[in-house]
């Protein structure tokens, strides 16, 4: 057999071995083929108050200015002006929209934490959410999320774009139900006519 012909039949044996296996990783269904290879998706919760990064390059950490500095935070979360059972509620809300499939894996209203397994869109490779609101000094809440990647030393940016995501979501949520104060300019409601 020419070396030529042995190549040729090497690569068609890899690339029917590949759709076998794309067949099967859609037949079995992508979370469950990620479970069965890596193990269960949930990472488990995480801890603020020590917190600590994997050193590879699939995780994102967002923590409250000159809070979690050992953590070296990726994004930096400002104060929240409501109280941290309502941030909390907010933040499950939009965590809950986030793109891609959701699943809540945890939830403690009483201790403002909740822990979501975000499933990329196209692969539903996982990842692990932990969110903590906490009372805020003087007021307020501060809000701390840490995301991160169970497959994989590169994430390709995905734990940080679930993390601007929910923040985005959490604006747009508050945005949304805050009043808006009424325009001295804009007419007022139309007066019955005096009867006659």
């Amino acid at each position: 057999m020419s070396p030529l012909r042995f190549l040729g039949l090497v690569l068609a044996a890899l690339f029917g071995a590949f759709l076998l296996l794309v067949l099967a990783f859609y037949t079995y269904g992508r979370e469950a083929s990620w479970d069965a290879v890596f193990g269960p998706a949930d990472l488990g919760p995480y801890d603020f108050s020590v917190p600590s990064r994997t050193g590879k390059l699939n995780d994102s950490l967002a923590c409250p200015a000159d809070d979690c500095r050992k953590g070296i935070p990726d994004i930096e979360t400002r104060r929240y002006s409501l109280p941290p059972e309502a941030l909390f509620t907010v933040a499950e809300a939009a965590a809950k929209r986030l793109p891609g499939k959701v699943r809540e894996v945890g939830a403690n209203p009483v201790n403002t934490r909740f822990r979501m397994i975000v499933y990329s869109p196209l692969l539903r490779m996982p990842s692990t959410l932990s969110v903590m609101v906490t009372p805020a000094r003087g007021g307020g809440s501060f809000l701390y999320v840490y995301s991160r990647s169970q497959i994989g030393y590169y994430d390709l940016g995905r734990n940080t774009a679930n993390i601007v995501a929910l923040l985005s979501g959490i604006d747009a949520e508050l945005a949304a139900t805050t009043p808006t104060s009424a325009d001295p300019a804009a007419p007022g409601p139309a007066l019955p006519s005096p009867a006659k």
